[in-house]
């Protein structure tokens, strides 16, 4: 049965997959679903999250999540997905070997994306004669825009890590064995600076895409003005004067 681990260490969140056969099954997106959503609950000892998995990423979806009715009255299977892109705190998603569909729109669920230099990417559900069932239609445009979203969505061909780089799909590329390193040094900084900050920069971001600019701007100046409230900003603020690292309390 697959399983997802999870651990907590100075401030960061190691989720890691153990997916059968590197498909997401219902046990897969259960076990998912109820980390993302203690990760969410626990902003007072988790900073920042990594998200990783085995020597694949994961490469679709098990036959009998394909096979689910989607009017069953079940959960949605992309529902997981959900969970994930709703947790508060900053994620980083460590994909080395194949990512393709149910494992590439868990990647898209993170907010940055390491690949491991042998890492392949793909949506190749219309060779099915489906369409992505777990956010990729609505993800993917986001993430690299509207042209490149479609030739991946339309042929289903893979593309490499480079390309994936060219096109903004992932920030970083690591060398093959070092992705889960590469995605937990840039956790680690991201833990390092005010949690409050970080949290409400991930909300200004993904709140200001869906809004016209002016709503958007708006949006973070209420977000700014709530994080002046905070021990946290005041305490970065001394610091710079002091020119010393501050000491954020998250609070």
């Amino acid at each position: 049965m697959a399983s997802v681990m999870f651990e907590v260490e100075s401030h960061v969140a190691l989720v890691r997959l153990d997916l059968d056969d590197d498909r997401f099954d219902r046990s897969a997106l259960e076990a998912l679903t109820a980390v993302a959503h203690e990760i969410r609950s626990r902003t007072a000892d988790i900073y920042s999250v990594v998200v990783t998995s085995g020597a694949d990423f994961g490469s679709g979806w098990s036959d009998d999540a394909l096979a689910e009715d989607v009017i069953a009255g079940l959960p949605l299977i992309g529902a997981a997905f959900d969970a994930v892109a709703a947790i508060t705190q900053p994620t980083i998603a460590a994909v080395r070997g194949e990512a393709g569909s149910a494992g590439l729109e868990l990647a898209l669920a993170c907010d940055i994306r390491v690949a491991a230099a042998g890492a392949r990417f793909s949506m190749p559900e219309t060779s099915l004669g489906i369409v992505p069932r777990g956010g990729g239609t609505q993800r993917l445009p986001r993430a690299v825009g509207r042209a490149h979203a479609l030739r991946l969505l339309l042929s289903g061909e893979p593309i490499d890590a480079a390309e994936a780089l060219r096109i903004g799909l992932v920030s970083d590329i690591a060398a093959d064995g070092s992705a889960d390193e590469a995605a937990r040094t840039i956790a680690i900084t991201i833990a390092s600076r005010g949690p409050i900050a970080t949290r409400l920069a991930k909300e200004a971001v993904h709140r200001g895409a869906e809004l016209p600019l002016a709503d958007a701007l708006l949006a973070e100046l209420d977000l700014t003005v709530i994080l002046q409230t905070t021990a946290d900003r005041a305490e970065g603020v001394q610091a710079f004067v002091e020119k010393r690292p501050p000491r954020f309390e998250n609070r």
